[in-house]
């Protein structure tokens, strides 16, 4: 089972590729701070190690993984009810 991590803050750029645009993630739990890249972010969820979540309009919305139209891999946010995937970096 994944632990659950509450993203309060995410490094962003204007990068124009989406896979750039992240750089890092992080936030705390008590007294417990973390910070993750984008790339071990990644590979924490697809191990199923860690399920991110961040929470925008009173709703708490999970951390997800796509592929640019090229394979590479990028976070995003699963807007849920029918809405597409969201860019991380869409986000705050």
């Amino acid at each position: 089972m994944a632990i659950l991590l509450k993203v309060k803050w995410i490094d962003k750029s204007d990068h124009p590729e989406l896979h750039q645009r992240v750089g890092h993630i992080g936030g705390s739990s008590r007294e417990f701070q973390w910070q993750h890249t984008q790339a071990q972010a990644i590979e924490s969820i697809e191990r199923g190690e860690f399920a991110y979540y961040v929470i925008k309009d009173v709703r708490a919305l999970k951390l997800d993984v796509a592929l640019t139209a090229d394979g590479k891999k990028y976070l995003t946010i699963q807007a849920g009810n029918g809405h597409p995937q969201l860019p991380l970096d869409s986000c705050g």
